[in-house]
């Protein structure tokens, strides 16, 4: 089944109330149409329960606000996949792209590891690896 790779940066998008939402939003369906599947490496799962963690601190959303949005998160099927050599090969992508943490890498191991595309918000991760990944897409 063909598949595309999703970053958390992008996962989140889909539920909080941001100005790249509605696009997201249109991307993830059109996925579900096309019967593409959504996968992420088991960091997706502890990277976005974090990130909405801290919007609550931060004060930007309720607390019920970012359990209903992790709730959320976890009914849209993405399958989450820790294949062998997905380390190894984030920290060969962080070397060759000066990176000085792995994280980020990881997203891109699995989207190479796995032939598919990445769809991420991170404009920091599109500077350092889209121009030599044409694979990377951004929200």
């Amino acid at each position: 089944m063909p598949e595309v790779c999703v970053d958390a940066s992008f996962g989140l998008k889909l539920v909080l109330g941001e100005p790249e939402r509605p696009r997201v939003r249109q991307q993830w369906e059109e996925w579900a149409r096309s019967g593409l599947s959504i996968v992420a490496p088991w960091l997706w799962t502890f990277e976005t329960h974090s990130v909405l963690r801290q919007t609550v601190v931060r004060g930007d959303v309720t607390d019920h606000r970012a359990r209903a949005a992790w709730r959320l998160l976890q009914r849209q099927g993405v399958r989450i996949l820790h294949p062998e050599g997905v380390m190894d090969r984030a920290w060969e992508l962080a070397g060759e792209l000066n990176r000085p943490v792995t994280y980020d890498m990881v997203y891109v191991a699995l989207a190479d590891l796995r032939g598919c595309e990445l769809w991420t918000a991170d404009q920091r991760l599109i500077n350092a690896a889209g121009s030599r990944f044409q694979w990377i897409r951004s929200a």
